[in-house]
């Protein structure tokens, strides 16, 4: 596989694949920037890669698993300047939540892999150690963290994917001539346990499922979007996965997609209400009931960041071929993100 940005290129493909990148080099395309103007200067070139690399790339791996009894998430990002880790728990279907969230100067205590086919991403404060390990189709991942009300939670899961399966990765223009590259899965297998305040819950294969997000993107100083992930059985049995992003950016390709038992399936036309509870796509309706939620802000000088993830039972229709597969009370999320940096 060819890099994602070539020798000598300014820009990536612009294009989606079955599968993730090995080696997804977005942060070598080109930007407009403050000190644009030395890319390729010897001395000053090299002061240029570094700002753009280290203060105008944002990545993140967010994931989420839900059985009968508990959904979580988690995420290990960086913009550069801060760092990001944090998970939930929500106790289903009572909707008592267990969290600990932390934002960190620079990337103190933070390690990012540059894809989600190998290495591992790490977050490690006080108080909070999330470590993922990533083998592009499966990952690991633990979790420890002293939570708000002087709780505890723990997490070992194990995230598997099928051969056959068809994962998405793709690579959009942004406006401003920026760029973003993520790798979405909303369909995998999920096994190992969850422990709130000294109550172990297990995850079963079967009857646990689980959703990732691996983005890198040279990201607009002021990014909104809503978005969906979600993933369980249909009525018929069947395991649906969603990813729905509103607005979406305006390209030939979208992350916006159904799974049906590991296939994938584009889907257009994505609304979701400023509420969230209604969301409409070619072939998909869309409602959902709130369980919990969780929000996380930071507001100082040229930074300000609202992040609101509402934990939902999501019910509704998916027409594909003429067949319409119904569900109804399926465990995801909901994101309101608006953020300046």
């Amino acid at each position: 596989m060819t890099d994602l940005v070539g020798r000598d290129q300014a820009e990536p493909q612009v294009r989606a694949w079955d599968h993730p990148l090995n080696h997804p080099n977005i942060e070598d395309a080109h930007i407009e920037h403050r000190f644009d103007g030395f890319t390729g200067v010897p001395v000053a070139g090299r002061v240029e890669a570094m700002y753009r690399k280290r203060l105008r790339l944002k990545s993140w791996q967010y994931m989420t698993a839900a059985s009968d009894d508990v959904f979580i998430a988690f995420v290990v990002g960086t913009a550069g300047f801060a760092s990001n880790g944090f998970v939930y728990a929500a106790e289903l279907p009572s909707g008592r939540v267990h969290k600990k969230f932390s934002i960190t100067p620079l990337r103190l205590g933070t390690e990012l892999a540059p894809s989600s086919t190998g290495g591992s991403h790490r977050f490690k404060t006080r108080g909070l150690e999330v470590s993922i390990s990533n083998r592009g189709r499966s990952f690991a991942a633990q979790v420890r963290a002293n939570t708000e009300g002087n709780g505890s939670l723990a997490a070992d899961l194990r995230f598997e994917s099928g051969d056959r399966d068809d994962h998405l990765a793709i690579c959009v223009p942004l406006p401003e001539g920026r760029w973003n590259y993520t790798h979405k899965f909303a369909a995998f297998n999920v096994s190992g346990h969850v422990t709130l305040d000294g109550r172990r819950i297990d995850m079963k294969p079967g009857r646990s499922f689980g959703t990732l997000d691996f983005t890198k993107m040279y990201a607009l100083r002021h990014a909104v979007w809503r978005w969906i992930a979600l993933c369980g059985r249909t009525k018929e049995g069947r395991v649906l996965g969603l990813n729905l992003v509103d607005p979406t950016p305006v390209a030939p390709i979208s992350e916006n997609a159904a799974w049906l038992d590991g296939k994938r399936y584009p889907l257009s036309d994505v609304r979701i209400d400023p509420d969230m509870t209604r969301t409409r796509a070619s072939g998909l309706e869309l409602s959902m009931r709130d369980v919990a939620a969780v929000e996380q802000k930071l507001d100082i000088p040229l930074v300000r960041h609202r992040l609101r993830h509402v934990v939902g039972a999501f019910g509704g229709k998916l027409t594909i071929g003429g067949a319409t597969h119904d569900f109804d009370s399926i465990a995801g999320i909901a994101e309101d993100y608006d953020t300046w940096w």
